[in-house]
């Protein structure tokens, strides 16, 4: 097998690492940047929004998403090269990374459309809220409860360890729709507006001072269907 750049990704990874020169200081040691903080957040927003700018930003999505609409190969090229300057390249990994491909492949065309290309720029930020203080790892055993009524659905409960949710501008949630059946069926997950009335953040003060986690309580909060 040849693990040679071909000269197309040759060129790409050129193109890589002149960016990266132009825009970002090179690694003296092996530590990672850590991801506390407001000035942690705030030049983690415009590293992205620089990305984005330059058409390095979420290299696999399709350009109509906010994407660069290239192969996963050029996104080992970009991560082999990026891995050796101080960036926060990995900040907002975890909307981009899980949100993301989850609306990509399950919402409405004009969410995507309207969405995507705010994450890929990190103009919006998102979290995931799986976790409850009772369902960490059985995440079966989750108890937030969504109830319809009428177009809406009505989000009550508790998730904790939420990375990043003070930050977030929208969060994707999974909730008990129904109670009747399986803890493992009855599941459905909700995109949710962060600031929206009924949902309230609370960071968790670390051991070390920092507050990367967080509590978030759903009270009647309303999500339209």
């Amino acid at each position: 097998m040849d693990f040679e750049d071909t000269p197309e990704q040759a060129q790409f990874r050129a193109d890589v690492i002149a960016w990266l020169d132009a825009n970002a200081r090179r690694r003296t040691d092996n530590l990672l940047r850590g991801m506390e903080g407001e000035d942690a957040f705030r030049e983690a927003k415009e590293w992205y929004a620089k990305k984005a700018a330059a058409g390095f930003a979420c290299l696999t999505w399709p350009k109509e998403y906010g994407g660069a609409g290239l192969t996963p190969l050029h996104d080992v090229i970009w991560s082999q090269e990026v891995a050796k300057y101080e960036t926060r390249d990995s900040q907002f990994v975890i909307g981009i990374g899980n949100c993301g491909p989850a609306i990509m492949h399950f919402a409405e065309e004009a969410a995507k459309l309207e969405l995507l290309p705010r994450m890929a720029s990190a103009e919006d930020v998102w979290c995931q809220l799986f976790s409850e203080p009772g369902a960490g790892s059985d995440v079966a055993g989750l108890r937030t409860r969504a109830e319809r009524q009428g177009d809406n659905w009505i989000l009550n409960g508790q998730k904790i360890w939420t990375s990043g949710a003070q930050h977030s501008d929208y969060g994707v949630v999974l909730t008990r729709t129904d109670p009747t059946v399986s803890k493992y069926r009855g599941l459905t997950m909700f995109m949710i507006d962060m600031r929206q009335s009924g949902v309230e953040v609370r960071p968790i003060k670390q051991m070390d001072g920092g507050q990367h986690f967080n509590e978030v309580f759903f009270n009647d909060a309303v999500v339209p269907d």
